[in-house]
Protein backbone atom coordinates (compact mmCIF):
# COMPACT_ATOMS: atom_id res chain seq x y z
CA UNK A 1 0.00 0.00 0.00
CA UNK A 2 2.59 2.28 0.88
CA UNK A 3 4.55 1.99 -2.84
CA UNK A 4 0.86 3.19 -4.44
CA UNK A 5 1.05 6.18 -2.23
CA UNK A 6 4.67 6.95 -3.24
CA UNK A 7 3.75 6.06 -6.71
CA UNK A 8 0.61 8.48 -6.48
CA UNK A 9 2.32 11.41 -4.95
CA UNK A 10 4.93 10.73 -7.53
CA UNK A 11 2.72 11.27 -10.48
CA UNK A 12 0.71 14.33 -8.95
CA UNK A 13 3.89 16.20 -8.38
CA UNK A 14 4.74 15.55 -12.31
CA UNK A 15 1.16 16.70 -13.13
CA UNK A 16 1.42 19.77 -10.97
CA UNK A 17 4.82 20.26 -12.90
CA UNK A 18 3.67 19.66 -16.21
CA UNK A 19 1.24 22.49 -15.39
CA UNK A 20 3.30 24.95 -14.33
CA UNK A 21 5.79 24.23 -17.47
CA UNK A 22 2.57 24.18 -19.85
CA UNK A 23 1.27 27.27 -18.33
CA UNK A 24 4.69 29.35 -18.72
CA UNK A 25 5.14 28.26 -22.67
CA UNK A 26 1.34 29.28 -23.36
CA UNK A 27 1.97 32.73 -22.05
CA UNK A 28 4.89 33.03 -24.23
CA UNK A 29 3.47 31.69 -27.15
CA UNK A 30 1.90 33.53 -30.14
CA UNK A 31 -1.44 31.46 -30.70
CA UNK A 32 -3.13 33.98 -33.13
CA UNK A 33 -2.65 32.10 -36.26
CA UNK A 34 -2.41 34.34 -39.68
CA UNK A 35 -1.67 33.45 -43.22
CA UNK A 36 2.23 33.23 -44.40
CA UNK A 37 3.68 35.81 -45.62
CA UNK A 38 4.49 35.82 -49.71
CA UNK A 39 8.06 35.07 -50.15
CA UNK A 40 9.75 38.24 -52.56
CA UNK A 41 13.15 37.78 -51.32
CA UNK A 42 15.84 35.87 -49.56
CA UNK A 43 17.88 38.50 -48.00
CA UNK A 44 17.72 38.94 -44.18
CA UNK A 45 17.51 35.65 -42.86
CA UNK A 46 16.22 34.57 -39.26
CA UNK A 47 16.54 31.03 -37.55
CA UNK A 48 15.05 30.18 -34.28
CA UNK A 49 16.02 27.77 -31.83
CA UNK A 50 15.11 27.06 -28.13
CA UNK A 51 18.43 26.59 -26.65
CA UNK A 52 22.03 26.11 -28.10
CA UNK A 53 24.77 23.81 -25.90
CA UNK A 54 27.25 22.23 -27.49
CA UNK A 55 26.92 18.80 -29.37
CA UNK A 56 23.34 18.90 -29.54
CA UNK A 57 22.17 16.98 -32.99
CA UNK A 58 19.32 19.70 -33.76
CA UNK A 59 20.74 22.50 -33.13
CA UNK A 60 23.90 22.08 -35.37
CA UNK A 61 22.27 20.18 -38.37
CA UNK A 62 19.98 23.78 -37.96
CA UNK A 63 23.29 25.56 -37.95
CA UNK A 64 24.36 23.91 -41.20
CA UNK A 65 21.56 25.04 -42.69
CA UNK A 66 21.81 28.51 -41.85
CA UNK A 67 25.32 28.88 -42.47
CA UNK A 68 25.20 27.59 -45.68
CA UNK A 69 23.49 30.46 -46.63
CA UNK A 70 26.16 33.02 -45.99
CA UNK A 71 27.27 31.83 -49.09
CA UNK A 72 23.90 33.13 -50.92
CA UNK A 73 24.61 36.13 -50.04
CA UNK A 74 22.02 36.53 -47.06
CA UNK A 75 22.31 38.50 -43.89
CA UNK A 76 21.59 35.21 -40.89
CA UNK A 77 20.39 36.33 -37.33
CA UNK A 78 20.41 33.15 -35.14
CA UNK A 79 17.30 33.98 -31.92
CA UNK A 80 17.42 32.14 -28.94
CA UNK A 81 14.26 31.24 -27.61
CA UNK A 82 15.17 30.47 -24.10
CA UNK A 83 16.90 33.08 -21.74
CA UNK A 84 18.37 30.76 -19.66
CA UNK A 85 21.61 31.11 -20.62
CA UNK A 86 23.71 34.59 -21.28
CA UNK A 87 24.42 35.61 -24.92
CA UNK A 88 28.11 35.03 -24.53
CA UNK A 89 27.42 31.52 -23.32
CA UNK A 90 24.79 31.05 -26.68
CA UNK A 91 27.52 32.53 -29.04
CA UNK A 92 30.74 30.88 -27.25
CA UNK A 93 28.52 27.61 -28.23
CA UNK A 94 27.11 28.58 -31.63
CA UNK A 95 30.80 29.06 -32.26
CA UNK A 96 31.57 25.29 -30.92
CA UNK A 97 28.76 23.71 -32.87
CA UNK A 98 29.50 25.84 -36.28
CA UNK A 99 32.75 27.49 -36.21
CA UNK A 100 32.42 28.88 -40.01
CA UNK A 101 29.11 30.72 -39.18
CA UNK A 102 29.42 34.43 -39.24
CA UNK A 103 25.88 35.97 -38.85
CA UNK A 104 24.31 37.56 -35.47
CA UNK A 105 22.97 35.70 -32.46
CA UNK A 106 20.79 37.00 -30.80
CA UNK A 107 17.66 36.96 -27.96
CA UNK A 108 14.08 36.22 -29.62
CA UNK A 109 12.56 39.68 -27.73
CA UNK A 110 15.63 41.54 -29.89
CA UNK A 111 13.71 40.19 -33.07
CA UNK A 112 9.98 40.92 -32.99
CA UNK A 113 10.19 44.32 -33.73
CA UNK A 114 12.97 43.96 -37.06
CA UNK A 115 12.13 43.19 -40.55
CA UNK A 116 12.93 40.17 -42.21
CA UNK A 117 12.47 38.05 -45.03
CA UNK A 118 12.64 34.45 -44.14
CA UNK A 119 11.25 33.50 -40.50
CA UNK A 120 12.82 29.06 -39.71
CA UNK A 121 11.24 27.46 -37.13
CA UNK A 122 13.31 24.47 -36.08
CA UNK A 123 10.94 22.66 -33.17
CA UNK A 124 7.45 22.24 -32.36
CA UNK A 125 8.11 25.71 -29.15
CA UNK A 126 10.09 28.04 -32.10
CA UNK A 127 7.03 27.63 -34.66
CA UNK A 128 4.67 29.01 -31.92
CA UNK A 129 7.31 31.79 -31.32
CA UNK A 130 7.83 32.34 -35.05
CA UNK A 131 4.05 33.69 -35.24
CA UNK A 132 5.54 36.64 -33.53
CA UNK A 133 8.48 37.31 -36.56
CA UNK A 134 8.06 38.68 -39.69
CA UNK A 135 8.76 36.85 -43.04
CA UNK A 136 8.19 34.31 -44.85
CA UNK A 137 7.59 31.10 -42.51
CA UNK A 138 9.67 27.93 -42.59
CA UNK A 139 9.54 25.00 -40.60
CA UNK A 140 12.56 23.11 -40.74
CA UNK A 141 11.55 19.53 -38.88
CA UNK A 142 14.03 17.14 -37.96
CA UNK A 143 11.44 14.85 -35.94
CA UNK A 144 8.09 14.26 -35.73
CA UNK A 145 8.14 15.68 -32.44
CA UNK A 146 4.73 14.90 -30.65
CA UNK A 147 6.09 11.37 -30.61
CA UNK A 148 8.30 12.71 -27.73
CA UNK A 149 6.00 12.65 -25.13
CA UNK A 150 3.23 10.41 -24.29
CA UNK A 151 -0.50 11.68 -25.17
CA UNK A 152 -0.31 15.17 -22.87
CA UNK A 153 -0.52 18.56 -23.65
CA UNK A 154 3.12 19.09 -24.70
CA UNK A 155 2.44 16.04 -27.73
CA UNK A 156 -0.98 18.12 -28.63
CA UNK A 157 0.83 21.27 -29.14
CA UNK A 158 3.52 19.97 -30.79
CA UNK A 159 0.86 18.44 -33.42
CA UNK A 160 -0.76 21.59 -33.92
CA UNK A 161 1.69 23.47 -35.38
CA UNK A 162 1.66 21.04 -38.39
CA UNK A 163 -1.61 22.80 -39.09
CA UNK A 164 0.59 26.29 -39.17
CA UNK A 165 0.33 27.51 -42.72
CA UNK A 166 3.85 27.20 -42.96
CA UNK A 167 6.15 26.13 -45.90
CA UNK A 168 7.58 22.36 -44.04
CA UNK A 169 10.83 21.61 -45.33
CA UNK A 170 11.26 17.93 -43.57
CA UNK A 171 14.84 16.51 -42.99
CA UNK A 172 14.25 13.01 -44.87
CA UNK A 173 11.18 11.52 -45.90
CA UNK A 174 9.75 10.06 -42.55
CA UNK A 175 8.92 13.21 -40.96
CA UNK A 176 6.39 14.16 -43.75
CA UNK A 177 4.92 10.69 -43.74
CA UNK A 178 4.07 10.62 -40.20
CA UNK A 179 2.62 14.86 -40.52
CA UNK A 180 0.40 13.39 -43.29
CA UNK A 181 -0.69 10.11 -41.71
CA UNK A 182 -1.37 11.29 -37.90
CA UNK A 183 -2.13 14.98 -38.66
CA UNK A 184 -5.34 15.16 -40.57
CA UNK A 185 -5.80 18.65 -40.00
CA UNK A 186 -2.35 19.40 -41.57
CA UNK A 187 -2.59 22.17 -43.98
CA UNK A 188 0.91 23.16 -45.01
CA UNK A 189 3.23 22.59 -48.06
CA UNK A 190 5.76 20.02 -47.12
CA UNK A 191 9.16 19.86 -49.10
CA UNK A 192 11.99 17.19 -48.60
CA UNK A 193 15.49 17.27 -48.40
CA UNK A 194 18.23 14.25 -47.96
CA UNK A 195 18.65 13.45 -44.28
CA UNK A 196 22.83 13.01 -44.72
CA UNK A 197 26.19 12.67 -43.01
CA UNK A 198 29.57 14.83 -43.32
CA UNK A 199 31.66 12.35 -45.48
CA UNK A 200 34.95 14.18 -44.31
CA UNK A 201 34.46 13.20 -40.66
CA UNK A 202 33.94 9.48 -40.86
CA UNK A 203 35.66 8.48 -44.61
CA UNK A 204 33.96 5.26 -46.00
CA UNK A 205 35.96 2.66 -45.36
CA UNK A 206 35.46 -1.19 -45.68
CA UNK A 207 37.01 -4.27 -43.59
CA UNK A 208 37.10 -8.01 -45.31
CA UNK A 209 34.23 -9.37 -44.15
CA UNK A 210 35.87 -12.86 -44.80
CA UNK A 211 37.35 -12.44 -41.48
CA UNK A 212 33.92 -12.86 -40.02
CA UNK A 213 34.37 -16.33 -41.04
CA UNK A 214 33.23 -18.86 -38.52
CA UNK A 215 33.71 -16.28 -35.66
CA UNK A 216 33.10 -17.70 -32.09
CA UNK A 217 33.57 -14.69 -30.62
CA UNK A 218 31.29 -11.36 -31.85
CA UNK A 219 31.49 -7.92 -30.18
CA UNK A 220 28.58 -5.99 -30.57
CA UNK A 221 28.26 -1.70 -29.85
CA UNK A 222 24.95 -0.25 -29.42
CA UNK A 223 24.22 3.46 -29.07
CA UNK A 224 22.07 3.46 -25.99
CA UNK A 225 19.90 7.04 -24.48
CA UNK A 226 17.67 7.09 -21.80
CA UNK A 227 14.71 8.72 -23.67
CA UNK A 228 11.75 6.11 -24.92
CA UNK A 229 12.54 6.64 -29.39
CA UNK A 230 15.54 4.83 -28.44
CA UNK A 231 13.71 2.04 -26.59
CA UNK A 232 17.10 1.56 -24.23
CA UNK A 233 15.46 -1.29 -22.12
CA UNK A 234 14.19 -3.24 -25.04
CA UNK A 235 18.01 -3.38 -26.81
CA UNK A 236 19.15 -4.07 -23.55
CA UNK A 237 16.57 -7.24 -23.00
CA UNK A 238 17.29 -8.33 -26.88
CA UNK A 239 21.03 -8.40 -26.16
CA UNK A 240 21.17 -9.76 -23.04
CA UNK A 241 19.38 -12.88 -23.91
CA UNK A 242 21.12 -13.21 -27.30
CA UNK A 243 24.30 -13.80 -25.17
CA UNK A 244 22.61 -16.32 -23.36
CA UNK A 245 20.83 -18.12 -26.64
CA UNK A 246 24.05 -17.75 -28.36
CA UNK A 247 26.11 -19.53 -25.78
CA UNK A 248 24.36 -22.54 -25.94
CA UNK A 249 25.15 -22.44 -29.36
CA UNK A 250 28.89 -22.02 -29.09
CA UNK A 251 29.00 -18.26 -29.32
CA UNK A 252 30.37 -15.67 -26.67
CA UNK A 253 28.60 -12.41 -27.59
CA UNK A 254 30.56 -9.25 -26.07
CA UNK A 255 28.20 -6.32 -25.76
CA UNK A 256 29.33 -2.69 -25.21
CA UNK A 257 26.79 0.14 -24.89
CA UNK A 258 27.87 3.82 -25.06
CA UNK A 259 25.86 7.21 -25.37
CA UNK A 260 24.73 7.63 -21.44
CA UNK A 261 26.76 8.46 -18.38
CA UNK A 262 29.04 5.61 -17.46
CA UNK A 263 27.85 5.24 -14.42
CA UNK A 264 24.73 3.23 -15.56
CA UNK A 265 25.74 -0.34 -14.76
CA UNK A 266 24.08 -3.10 -17.13
CA UNK A 267 23.62 -6.90 -16.74
CA UNK A 268 26.37 -8.82 -18.95
CA UNK A 269 27.64 -5.49 -20.72
CA UNK A 270 30.14 -3.02 -20.16
CA UNK A 271 28.95 0.62 -20.67
CA UNK A 272 31.54 2.64 -22.40
CA UNK A 273 30.20 6.15 -21.38
CA UNK A 274 29.96 9.08 -23.14
CA UNK A 275 32.49 8.81 -26.27
CA UNK A 276 34.72 11.56 -28.26
CA UNK A 277 34.35 11.06 -32.19
CA UNK A 278 38.26 9.50 -31.91
CA UNK A 279 36.78 7.20 -29.48
CA UNK A 280 33.81 6.32 -31.53
CA UNK A 281 35.80 5.86 -34.86
CA UNK A 282 38.08 3.43 -32.49
CA UNK A 283 35.02 1.66 -31.11
CA UNK A 284 33.73 1.10 -34.68
CA UNK A 285 36.32 -0.22 -36.23
CA UNK A 286 37.23 -2.77 -33.23
CA UNK A 287 33.55 -4.22 -33.35
CA UNK A 288 31.86 -6.69 -35.37
CA UNK A 289 28.22 -5.35 -35.68
CA UNK A 290 27.00 -1.78 -34.56
CA UNK A 291 23.51 -1.59 -32.81
CA UNK A 292 20.62 1.45 -32.88
CA UNK A 293 16.63 2.02 -32.33
CA UNK A 294 15.60 4.36 -34.81
CA UNK A 295 12.52 4.66 -33.65
CA UNK A 296 11.93 8.18 -34.67
CA UNK A 297 13.52 10.03 -36.85
CA UNK A 298 17.01 8.45 -37.70
CA UNK A 299 20.05 9.63 -36.34
CA UNK A 300 23.86 10.31 -37.40
CA UNK A 301 24.85 6.97 -35.67
CA UNK A 302 23.88 4.67 -37.85
CA UNK A 303 25.64 6.56 -40.65
CA UNK A 304 28.48 6.89 -38.84
CA UNK A 305 29.00 3.29 -38.31
CA UNK A 306 28.16 2.48 -41.87
CA UNK A 307 30.34 4.34 -43.00
CA UNK A 308 33.00 2.69 -41.16
CA UNK A 309 32.59 -0.73 -42.68
CA UNK A 310 30.60 -1.46 -39.37
CA UNK A 311 27.22 -3.84 -40.33
CA UNK A 312 24.49 -2.83 -38.87
CA UNK A 313 21.17 -4.00 -36.83
CA UNK A 314 18.31 -1.81 -37.11
CA UNK A 315 14.57 -2.24 -36.26
CA UNK A 316 11.99 -3.28 -38.56
CA UNK A 317 9.68 -1.01 -37.54
CA UNK A 318 11.67 1.75 -36.76
CA UNK A 319 12.40 4.75 -39.52
CA UNK A 320 15.58 3.31 -40.40
CA UNK A 321 14.16 1.87 -44.13
CA UNK A 322 12.89 5.69 -44.62
CA UNK A 323 16.53 6.37 -45.54
CA UNK A 324 18.51 2.96 -46.41
CA UNK A 325 16.14 0.56 -47.47
CA UNK A 326 16.20 -3.00 -46.41
CA UNK A 327 18.71 -4.15 -47.89
CA UNK A 328 21.50 -2.13 -46.07
CA UNK A 329 21.18 -3.62 -42.44
CA UNK A 330 20.12 -6.62 -40.83
CA UNK A 331 16.34 -5.66 -39.48
CA UNK A 332 14.59 -7.23 -36.57
CA UNK A 333 11.72 -7.08 -34.55
CA UNK A 334 11.95 -7.77 -30.89
CA UNK A 335 12.65 -11.48 -31.11
CA UNK A 336 15.91 -11.98 -29.17
CA UNK A 337 16.54 -15.44 -31.44
CA UNK A 338 16.01 -13.94 -34.30
CA UNK A 339 18.99 -11.22 -33.25
CA UNK A 340 21.29 -14.45 -32.47
CA UNK A 341 20.32 -16.35 -35.39
CA UNK A 342 21.01 -13.60 -37.77
CA UNK A 343 24.03 -12.74 -36.09
CA UNK A 344 25.30 -16.42 -36.36
CA UNK A 345 23.94 -17.06 -39.84
CA UNK A 346 26.11 -14.17 -41.73
CA UNK A 347 29.30 -15.02 -39.48
CA UNK A 348 28.65 -18.32 -41.50
CA UNK A 349 28.08 -16.51 -44.98
CA UNK A 350 30.22 -13.19 -44.77
CA UNK A 351 29.40 -13.05 -48.74
CA UNK A 352 26.00 -11.20 -46.85
CA UNK A 353 27.97 -8.28 -45.45
CA UNK A 354 29.92 -7.50 -48.09
CA UNK A 355 26.67 -6.95 -50.24
CA UNK A 356 24.95 -4.98 -48.08
CA UNK A 357 28.01 -3.16 -47.84
CA UNK A 358 27.96 -2.63 -50.81
CA UNK A 359 24.64 -1.62 -51.14
CA UNK A 360 25.51 1.03 -48.38
CA UNK A 361 28.31 2.13 -50.26
CA UNK A 362 25.68 3.06 -53.52
CA UNK A 363 23.70 5.37 -51.25
CA UNK A 364 25.77 7.12 -48.94
CA UNK A 365 28.16 8.57 -51.54
CA UNK A 366 25.05 10.11 -52.56
CA UNK A 367 24.56 12.08 -49.50
CA UNK A 368 26.61 14.87 -47.80
CA UNK A 369 25.40 17.98 -46.12
CA UNK A 370 26.15 20.14 -49.06
CA UNK A 371 24.02 18.72 -51.23
CA UNK A 372 21.20 18.73 -48.37
CA UNK A 373 22.05 22.80 -48.32
CA UNK A 374 21.66 23.05 -51.73
CA UNK A 375 18.19 21.14 -51.65
CA UNK A 376 17.21 23.26 -49.38
CA UNK A 377 17.79 26.40 -50.70
CA UNK A 378 16.81 25.17 -54.23
CA UNK A 379 13.13 24.57 -52.44
CA UNK A 380 13.56 27.98 -50.61
CA UNK A 381 14.26 30.01 -54.24
CA UNK A 382 11.31 28.29 -55.81
CA UNK A 383 8.74 29.10 -53.19
CA UNK A 384 9.47 32.81 -54.07
CA UNK A 385 6.30 34.43 -55.45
Amino acid sequence: MIFKIIEMYRRYEEIKKTKAEVFELMNEFEFTKTKNDKLQKIENVIMLVPVVYPNLGGVTSALRILSSLQNKGCNLTLAVCSEEMTMEEAKKNVKICMPSYEGEVKVLKECISEEYDVCIATSWQTAYYAQKISGYKVYFVQDYEPEFYETNDFSVLAKNTYSFDYHIISLGEWNAEKIKTNCLNYSSKIDVVDFPYDPKEYNFDKRNYEDYRNKKEITVACYIRFIGRRIPYICEYLLSNAKSYMEKKGYKLNVLFFGIDKKNRFNGATNLGKLSREELFGLYKKCDFGMTASMSNISLVPYEMLATGLPLIEFRNGSYKFFLGDDTALLIDFDYKELADKIIKVVNAPEILEEMHQNVEMKLKKLSWDNTCEQFWSILSNAKE
